[in-house]
């Protein structure tokens, strides 16, 4: 009885929105949509065919750089020939950069000329910064996608598929450094040059608030029209793939719808409230039978829209002798949303509970004595006066009158 007291089960069920449209329609052959708090993967179209990545290469480019290198690493520009029609920033050889200009310098205006001067400054050789690439694919667990240089040149063996390469974004975004430069239209380089963000899908609103905020585009004639997008509304942040759009204007679109759409789907929820009470706790001896266990920390997470949210306790204390102090530990509480663990909070006492006392005790074991007595007794007289009450009533009952049957006639002859 005591345990049954001390658990509980909290529901927390947010009213159900209305319904969600379903995912946009768009023209590019591959696609990816994930939320990058759960890594919850809301869209994909054939999201497993490997194609090549063009320029978006240059996030794992600058995702492997700031792995090696403080960004006040200065270097010095290598002698960088490259294809006329390439992207390049003007660096002159041996020209002095900080790291975190050329990482500026590849991911706005997508610079062949910075990615390959960090590349040969930072892995030693290009060759050294590929395998560095290629071992961070591993480490993120992405099976179909290959580096074969830090650019994004078509090569053979360079490719990746639109949900590898959005785990890439993801992996980008939740880089500070990474995700404040995506987000600019422009930026000054100490080498007083002004570079200029090529994403034109930047600063585009959101229904109900927020802004497309990054993050690479890239392109090359054999595969396309390709751009890692992402977007933050209200707390919740989305990257978006598309790769292989026929036009740099439907790559645009697709990734606006995209990012429109499911930024919606989700929403960031206070799970568990500080202090909210979630189970109770027996008090042995206590002048209260029960002590409240409330949460000792707010929990707030992303989480899809209409979300039900449970909180189990569990390890709860069987019973606290008193005197019981507020804030003792007395358990935890798993945290579900939608039947799925996210996370747990630690429960504690939500405040003091003094010891009764031996006299006090005393008077409450008399009283539950005497209580117990006087019911008894109650049944004892209540019975023994339903006893007489049937005997007297037997006794008013008059005697049943017996009715004598008349004597047989006997049978008369018929006359003649």
């Amino acid at each position: 009885m005591w345990l049954a007291m001390a658990c509980s089960l909290v529901v927390l069920a947010a009213a159900a929105p209305p319904a969600t449209a379903g995912p946009p329609s768009i023209t590019a052959p591959s696609a990816a949509v994930i939320e990058t708090s759960t890594g919850t993967v809301v869209y994909t179209k054939n999201a497993n065919a490997q194609r090549s990545m063009a320029s978006t290469t240059k996030l794992m480019t600058a995702l492997v750089a700031l792995d090696e290198a403080p960004l006040s690493t200065v270097y010095s520009a290598i002698d960088y020939g490259g294809s006329p029609v390439e992207t390049r920033l003007g660096l002159v050889p041996g020209e002095k950069m900080t790291l975190a200009d050329l990482v500026r310098a590849m991911l706005l205006p997508s610079a062949n000329d910075a990615a390959q001067t960090v590349a040969v400054r930072v892995g030693g050789t290009k060759a050294k910064f590929v395998r560095k690439m290629n071992a961070k694919a591993e480490e993120l667990g992405l099976k179909r996608t290959g580096f074969a240089n830090s650019i994004g040149l078509d090569a053979p063996g360079h490719q990746t598929t639109a949900l590898e390469l959005a785990k890439i974004g993801v992996a980008a975004h939740n880089n500070p450094f990474i995700a404040a430069t995506v987000k600019r239209k422009a930026i000054t380089l100490k080498s007083g040059r002004t570079i200029v963000n090529r994403n034109r899908v930047l600063g585009t609103a959101l229904p109900g608030g927020g802004f497309v905020d990054g993050m690479k585009t890239g392109h090359t004639a054999s595969s396309g029209y390709s751009l890692v997008g992402s977007a933050t509304r209200n707390g919740v942040t989305v990257v978006s793939v598309v790769l292989g759009d026929p036009t740099e204007a439907a790559r645009d679109a697709d990734t606006v719808r995209l990012l429109r759409w499911a930024s919606g789907l989700f929403t960031k929820r206070t799970l568990v409230r500080e202090q909210q009470r979630v189970a109770a706790v027996p008090v042995i001896d206590g002048k209260a039978e029960r002590v409240s266990a409330v949460a000792r920390k707010e929990l707030r997470q992303v989480v899809p829209r209409g979300a039900r949210v449970e909180l189990v306790p569990t390890a709860m204390s069987p019973g606290l002798p008193a005197p019981v102090a507020a804030g003792v530990a007395v358990g935890t509480a798993r945290v579900l949303v939608n039947d799925k663990e996210v996370g747990t909070v630690a429960l504690e006492t939500a405040a003091a509970v003094e010891h009764q006392g031996t006299l006090a005790s005393l008077t409450d074991g008399i009283a539950e004595h005497w209580k117990a007595t006087l019911a008894a007794l109650v049944l004892l007289v209540g019975g023994t006066l339903t006893l007489l009450k049937a005997r007297r009533g037997a006794r008013r009952t008059p005697p049943t009158r017996r009715h004598a049957m008349p004597a047989e006639q006997p049978e008369r002859s018929p006359a003649p």
